[in-house]
């Protein structure tokens, strides 16, 4: 997967691919149905961002906006095209989207045993601000914690005091 890569907007009509990306990103018991897909992709409150390859769709990054937080409800990346910058390139243009909405934090949860991903937060400035013991469970039945994260976003004041 070395094409031209575009970000794009998505939408509800997205929802079959996305929910196919996300699928191929997560153990089933982390995937989300081409219907929830749908109603977040519709909410006016989503800032949905795909990174196309070409035609494919490799990447995926949900927000939800809650001014004056937002919160990271998925990322993913398609595995044959991790390490590549990707999930950078989608952080970076949200960034810059969601200071007009008047965001001063972004917020996450991820889980605890999900090391690259906690390395790629504490690399783009978030920090941990708590755990959710036994918040995630695993399509084998064991439970992760879920690690708390946020960050300010740059240029713009965290009115939350976090």
């Amino acid at each position: 997967m070395a094409g031209r890569r575009s970000i794009v907007i998505l939408n509800e009509e997205d929802s079959a691919r996305a929910a196919m990306l996300h699928a191929a990103c997560f153990d089933v018991s982390g995937q989300w149905s081409a219907r929830s897909m749908r109603g977040t992709l519709s909410a006016q409150t989503t800032l949905a961002l795909g990174l196309e390859d070409g035609a494919n769709l490799i990447g995926l990054l949900l927000i939800q906006r809650v001014p004056p937080d937002a919160e990271i409800l998925t990322i993913c990346v398609h595995p044959a095209a991790r390490r590549s910058g990707a999930a950078q390139q989608l952080f970076d243009h949200a960034a810059t989207l969601l200071g007009p909405y008047g965001i001063d934090r972004l917020m996450l949860d991820v889980a605890g045993d999900n090391l690259p991903a906690i390395s790629f937060y504490e690399r783009n400035g978030f920090g941990r601000d708590g755990v959710r013991k036994n918040y995630y469970r695993r399509e084998d039945g064991a439970a992760a914690d879920a690690v708390l994260m946020s960050r300010p976003l740059a240029g713009h004041t965290n009115k939350s005091g976090a």
